[in-house]
C-alpha cells in the first residue's frame, strides 16, 4: 500500500529537481493525446528549474514527439528508452538525424545470439511472435501479427522484417520482445528459463508485451545514470509510471508515484497514488510542489 494519499503527501518545496514520465497510460490519455493541463503544469515545472525526462519503452524517436508536443523540448531534454538500455540527449540525437547509430550517453544491449535464444523460445509456445529493436537497423520484426502492428504504429520509425533464427550472432539489440494474447503471455511468463533470467530484466509493459531488456536494465537503472548525469542524487527525482516496466523506478525514485489505473504491484510499491491518467493524475502531484 502507499505510503500516501494525494491530500497526506508531504510538501518540501526545492526537494526535487528531476521530473520522469511514462508515456503510455501515465502521461498520455487513453487515447494517447496529452491533457492541455498537464503540458501547463509541466512547462510551469520547467521554467521553475525542473528537468523533464521521458522514460519509455519506445525510441527515442517517440520521446522528441512527446517533449515537442508538451512544449518542453530543449537542449537539456533526456530520455531513457527501451525501458532502460539506453539514455539520450534528445538535442543530440535530432542533430544525429538517424533513427539508428544515434548517440548515448548510457547504453547496454544483447546480442544477436541472445536474441535467438529468446526467439526459440518464444517459438515453443503456439501463438507467441517476436520483434525488437536492433542498433543499426532499427524496429526488427517477423511478421505483421497484431501486436507487432502496435509496435509498427507507435513507435515512428518503420521496420526491417527478417528472420529471427538467422540474423547475425554478433548483432546488437536495445531489446528483444514477447507477444501476443494476454492468456498467451501469462503461460511464457511463467515458463521462463534461468538461462533468460539471469541475463536480461524481464518485464511486462502491457498485457500483450513481455519485454527482455538486456543486462538487468530498467528504467530504474536508467533514471540513477540521467540523475549522475545532471548531477542530481536520485532522491531529488519524482517518477510516474503505472505498469510492471515502471515498477522499478518508481521504487529508485525520491518520490515513486503510480497512476491509479497502474498495476496493483505498482501502486503497492509507490509512495503515493495519483489519478488516472485521463484525471490529469501527473500534473495533480507536480502542482504541489510548483512555487
Amino acid at each position: 500500500m502507499a505510503k500516501y494519499t494525494l491530500d497526506s503527501l508531504p510538501v518540501e518545496l526545492n526537494k526535487y529537481k528531476v521530473i520522469t514520465l511514462d508515456l503510455d497510460d501515465t502521461l498520455l490519455r487513453s487515447d494517447k493525446s496529452i491533457s492541455e493541463t498537464n503540458k501547463r503544469v509541466l512547462q510551469k515545472a520547467q521554467q521553475q528549474g525542473f528537468s523533464i525526462a521521458i522514460a519509455t519503452g519506445r525510441h527515442p524517436k517517440s520521446a522528441v514527439r512527446v517533449m515537442t508536443e508538451l512544449g518542453c523540448l530543449n537542449e537539456n531534454s533526456y530520455a531513457v528508452c527501451f525501458n532502460g538500455s539506453c539514455v539520450v540527449r534528445l538535442s543530440e540525437y535530432i542533430a544525429h538525424n538517424s533513427i539508428v547509430g544515434y548517440p548515448t550517453f548510457f547504453r547496454t544491449t544483447a546480442s544477436g545470439k541472445l536474441a535467438k535464444v529468446v526467439t526459440a523460445f518464444a517459438h515453443s509456445f503456439k501463438g507467441a511472435r517476436v520483434h525488437g529493436y536492433s542498433v543499426t537497423r532499427g524496429l526488427v520484426i517477423e511478421d505483421h501479427n497484431p501486436y507487432t502492428q502496435i509496435e509498427i504504429d507507435t513507435s515512428d520509425v518503420g521496420f526491417v522484417e527478417d528472420d529471427f533464427m538467422k540474423i547475425s550472432d554478433h548483432e546488437e539489440f536495445f531489446k528483444v520482445m514477447i507477444v501476443g494474447e494476454e492468456k498467451i503471455i501469462d503461460k511464457v511468463k511463467s515458463k521462463l528459463p534461468e538461462s533468460l533470467t539471469s541475463v536480461f530484466n524481464v518485464v511486462r509493459s502491457n498485457p500483450n508485451f513481455l519485454e527482455f531488456i538486456p543486462n538487468k536494465s530498467s528504467k530504474g537503472t536508467g533514471l540513477k545514470s540521467l540523475c549522475i548525469r545532471l548531477g542530481y542524487p536520485v532522491e531529488s527525482s519524482i517518477a510516474f509510471g503505472d505498469a510492471e516496466n515502471d515498477l522499478h523506478m518508481i521504487q529508485t525514485a525520491g518520490l515513486g508515484v503510480a497512476m491509479e489505473n497502474g498495476f496493483d504491484v505498482v501502486k503497492a510499491a509507490a509512495d503515493v497514488v495519483t489519478k488516472t491518467n485521463d484525471e490529469d493524475g501527473v500534473a495533480l502531484v507536480i502542482e504541489k510542489f510548483l512555487k
